[in-house]
């Protein structure tokens, strides 16, 4: 199923392993000509600072984890450190085909190079914005639009101005588990109140770093998460995006 106005404000795929590269070794990896069409990557720098109570001193040390590289419009992103892969894609977001293609064939450079046979951890995130006309500016009735209900005390007008909730749970597949976050959030748009979808597919197992282990992984992490995202909203939420292209 695809709607005409998904509400996707960003998707992310993540892929982590347990060796670690070296910067040069990073440098390698995006100077082929795979990556040609990202501006120029830009340092990812990690800063620790600790102090000294007994002698009034504050220390830092500064480490390079990575880098970081766009497209010039800033539709596609993506991050390379030393134990790290991961690729964004900003709305307008078109199809998975297109996004997962992109993401692993970069991926697939990655691996290659730098020797990566398998993956600790794989994430499959989408942050998702669904946008609710005001009526004569009274607050939204959020049961109206996600299924997560606030069973809280009952000593009030049953209206939830605000609210947020974080929940991580295993899923039926052996392995995959998941995040949700669910909260209100200001609109940037005028007339609107916004509600957040924010959903994070994950592994907790080793999968192969390619082949049909990976693809089908990653088949089954898109299958949940848009079981999840459908299982969160009413038909009223699903009548904002549009309807479903044949």
């Amino acid at each position: 199923m695809r709607y005409k106005k998904a509400p996707i404000l960003e998707a992310v795929l993540d892929f982590r392993w347990s060796s670690e590269s070296s910067i040069e070794e990073l440098e390698s990896v995006l100077a082929l000509p795979f990556f040609a069409g990202f501006e120029e990557p830009k340092p990812r720098i990690q800063v620790d600072a600790s102090i000294n109570v007994d002698q009034g001193e504050v220390s830092h040390h500064r480490e390079q984890l990575g880098f970081e590289l766009a497209l010039k419009d800033g539709a596609e992103m993506a991050m390379l450190e030393k134990k790290k892969f991961v690729f964004v894609q900003r709305a307008p977001y078109d199809r998975w085909e297109y996004f997962c293609e992109q993401a692993t064939s970069l991926l697939g450079y990655v691996v290659e190079v730098l020797k990566v046979e398998a993956f600790e951890r794989i994430g499959l995130r989408f942050v998702n914005r669904i946008d609710i006309p005001l009526t004569d500016g009274r607050p939204i009735t959020t049961d109206d639009y996600v299924t997560v209900k606030f069973n809280g005390p009952l000593q009030d007008r049953g209206i939830i101005e605000e609210f947020q909730m974080r929940v991580v749970k295993p899923t039926d597949k052996d392995g995959i588990h998941y995040a949700l976050v669910l909260a209100t959030t200001p609109s940037p748009l005028p007339g609107l109140a916004s509600i957040l979808l924010d959903i994070d597919v994950f592994t907790k197992k080793a999968i192969s770093s390619s082949g049909p282990e990976l693809m089908g992984t990653l088949d089954e992490m898109r299958s949940l998460k848009n079981n999840i995202f459908e299982e969160c909203l009413t038909d009223q939420a699903r009548a904002l995006f549009g309807g479903v292209e044949e």
